[in-house]
């Protein structure tokens, strides 16, 4: 028979932060700093960062002063402020965790927000010079941007997307940052897969999605994430492409001390 110990391990390296926590419920450590590491993860990787930060306060004085957890503590706090470093990160490893669950739909969901994202990033930081953005705020919303391009640029677009593409096109011709993002973002091969997140349950049709499709359309479902990386680099955003393998890594830690080692321990 497979020990708890065993599985929530093996969860744990799947970033399915839930599953290990019923089972930590079932061991009786919900109250214990693993705990309320895997109760802080569970929330965060649901963009429940709120409740992340507050599980973290839960841990012990000691445990709140690791370097790892002061480190996810000040980002999370940047999440919930909607700083775009932060954002980005979090929407980076979002979508690992998509692909190592094998959540296509998921990630492809992921993929289409991540998109639209840069672009709205390159348009505010563009058209408002100076003055910093926070994906919180109203001014990242769909309808306040194509209202600007309409306006002030003349661009008649219901996409967001689309149209801020067209303003890079028209407008920021010699902005080659905004190029070259703009045409790593606009391939036939990352149009076709937001076109597949299109037509699937979380778009406007029922088409499921497989490992298969993903392969078909671009390659190694990675590689969408070298794309957006190369994309953050142009933009001279600084992502922290780790966050949950250092978490990962110390509730592992935890879990041992705690007498739930993984196969190799016992």
């Amino acid at each position: 028979m497979i020990k708890n110990s065993e599985v929530i391990h093996k969860l744990i390296e799947r970033y399915d932060y839930g599953g290990a926590y019923d089972l930590l419920l079932d061991e009786s450590l919900e109250d214990t700093d693993p705990g309320h590491i895997i109760n802080s993860c569970r929330y965060a990787v649901n963009f429940d960062f709120d409740r992340a930060v507050k599980h973290l306060n839960k841990l012990s004085e000691e445990m709140r002063k690791h370097k790892t957890i002061e480190k996810t503590y000040r980002h999370l706090l940047g999440l919930i402020r909607g700083e775009p470093e932060a954002i980005f990160s979090e929407l980076m490893e979002n979508v690992k965790i998509q692909i190592v669950g094998e959540e296509y739909i998921d990630f492809l969901g992921r993929v289409y927000r991540f998109k639209e994202a840069i672009y709205k990033f390159m348009f505010l930081r563009t058209v408002n010079s100076g003055k910093k953005i926070y994906f919180v705020n109203d001014m990242v919303l769909k309808r306040n941007i194509l209202r600007v391009l309409k306006k002030q640029y003349k661009i008649y677009n219901n996409s967001t997307i689309y149209g801020i593409s067209d303003f890079i096109q028209r407008y920021q011709k010699q902005n080659e940052p905004l190029v070259k993002v703009d045409r790593i973002l606009s391939t036939n091969k990352m149009n076709e897969l937001i076109e597949l997140r299109h037509s699937s349950i979380i778009g406007h049709g029922f088409k499921g999605v497989s490992e298969e499709d993903i392969y078909r359309i671009y390659g190694n479902p990675y590689h969408v994430l070298d794309d957006y990386e190369d994309c953050l680099e142009i933009l001279k955003l600084k992502i922290d492409k780790y966050k949950y393998a250092r978490l990962n890594e110390l509730i592992s830690r935890l879990l041992i001390e705690n007498g739930l080692g993984n196969s190799t321990n016992e």
